[in-house]
């Protein structure tokens, strides 16, 4: 067998057999599916979490802030420091990733960015659920408005020195795990916009 042809065996979608739905709502869906797996072995009950794709925003400004939210998260029972963002609008067909980190960056912090990079993605849980957390850079950003915060949303927006963030992760403050992973895709760019040699990142 060739290398490719092993990579091929390797990532072929397991055979779907039945799909019940257990729970729907706009923002996800959960279903139970039954599958056949490689070697005629039968997974009886496979849990997915269906949501709409996420997205967030590195915010950064020209005097060297990251723009964070200090939000609380209740299943932990603890705040957290994260980038903007949150969920495209399902009822809203037309939303590009793009739209929406702009949208959710203005209605959680109230600024704007003079240019919004796509850095790429990466999927929050791909054993349960099936979407992806799209990550923007935006930089030279400015404050034009006041938050508009969703009813139940409890956060502050922080102005974060950059180097003093990394600080942070560094003595062990405990991070939300899907802006580490944002945090990846985003440091390259991030040492290149501050041009490094005053970063200790």
């Amino acid at each position: 067998m060739s290398d490719s042809d092993d990579l091929k065996r390797r990532v072929s979608a397991w055979e779907v057999l039945s799909s019940d739905e257990l729970y729907s709502h706009p923002y996800f869906r959960f279903r139970k599916d039954r599958c056949a797996l490689p070697n005629e072995r039968i997974m009886p009950a496979y849990y997915v979490m269906e949501f709409v794709d996420w997205v967030n925003v590195v915010a950064l400004t020209d005097d060297g802030k990251i723009v964070l939210v200090n939000q609380y998260r209740h299943a932990a029972k603890r705040r957290f420091y994260e980038f903007p963002g949150g969920t495209l609008e399902p009822e809203n067909k037309n939303e590009t990733p793009e739209i929406a980190a702009k949208r959710e960056l203005q209605e959680e912090t109230g600024y704007v960015a003079s240019r919004l990079t796509y850095l790429g993605l990466h999927y929050p849980n791909p054993g349960l659920q099936d979407n992806r957390m799209h990550v923007y850079l935006g930089t030279g950003c400015r404050k034009e408005s006041e938050p508009q915060l969703d009813t139940y949303e409890d956060l502050e927006v922080e102005l974060v020195d950059v180097q003093d963030f990394f600080q942070c992760i560094e003595q062990g403050r405990p991070m939300h795990s899907l802006m580490m992973a944002s945090l990846t895709l985003a440091l390259p760019a991030i040492k290149k916009y501050y041009s490094v040699s005053s970063l200790a990142l």
